[in-house]
Formats: structure tokens, sequence, C-alpha cells
């Protein structure tokens, strides 16, 4: 019972942040469409790329996170020996990995939203208007984020296979 439920929940969580996203813009279609909006600018580009690596380690501590609940959850019990009695346990308490994982999720998932994509076009937008960064997001950009390569995207066309 408790197994149906966590999987249920985990399910649910996930859809949910899918069609968040759906109802948002297209991730990597955002993306390249800022990218190409701001070729000739480091800054908006190592603004881009910070972005994109937040939100992929949002995803990344809630797939942890998830992974360790159904892990914790479907830990079987132990069975233990007393004196010649077999004392049988039973698995973990549920409450057990809600506080267990619940941090854990809780930091994905606000990865994810202090990093979404609206939060990286209003950041763009009042920067290609002329406002400074703030000094929060002056810190988080590090050189690592500069040095990438700013490659301009191409459509490329496909053709249909006959």
């Amino acid at each position: 019972m408790h197994k149906i439920l966590l999987i249920g929940l985990l399910v649910g969580l996930f859809g949910f942040r899918g069609t968040a996203q759906g109802l948002e813009n297209d991730t990597k279609g955002l993306k390249q469409r800022l990218r190409s909006e701001y070729l000739h600018n480091d800054t908006a580009q190592a603004i881009i790329n910070l972005y994109g690596r937040r939100q992929g380690g949002g995803v990344g501590w809630m797939t942890a996170g998830a992974l360790s609940a159904v892990r914790i959850a479907t830990a079987g019990g132990t069975t233990t020996n007393y004196g010649g009695y077999a004392v049988q346990r039973e698995g973990p308490d549920m409450g057990a990995v809600f506080l267990i994982t619940a941090p854990i999720l809780g930091y994905g998932l606000s990865k994810i939203l202090r990093f979404s994509n609206g939060r990286l076009e209003k950041t763009l937008t009042a920067y290609g208007a002329g406002q400074p960064l703030s000094r929060s997001l002056r810190r988080k950009l590090k050189p690592r984020f500069f040095n990438q390569p700013i490659i301009e995207y191409k459509a490329v066309p496909v053709k249909a296979a006959s």
C-alpha cells in the first residue's frame, strides 16, 4: 500500500513538473532564441549558461531525491534472532521516508523555480534595457560560464525518408 502511494506521489510530482514546463516556453527553443538574440554579448551568454546549469542541477537534485525515496521505501524488512525467537521488522515508516527526502526534493525544486526560463528571460530583458545586474547574480557568474564557446544555432532542414 505504501509503495503504491509513494510511486503515485512521485509520478504526480514529475508529471506536474512536465506540464508546468509545457505551459511555459519550450526550454531549448527559448534558450536558442535568447542565444541568437544576444549572440555578441558574452555576459548575456554567461547568464544563459548559468541558468542552464542551475536548472540541470535542480533536475539532478529532484531525481536523486525521488530515487532515494523509492529506495528507502522499498527497503525490505529484516529478520533477527533473539534467544531463539525470530523477530521480523517491517520496512521503513513513510514518515521517515518523507523526512529524509523532503529537503533534497525541496532544494531541487527551489533551484528549478529560482532559475526558471521566465526569470531568465526577465533578467536578460532588463539587462538588455541597460539595467545593471544584481549583486547576487554578478557573484554567481564565474569565469567558467564565460569560457564556454558561443556557437550560433542554425536550423538544419530535414528531408523525409522515402
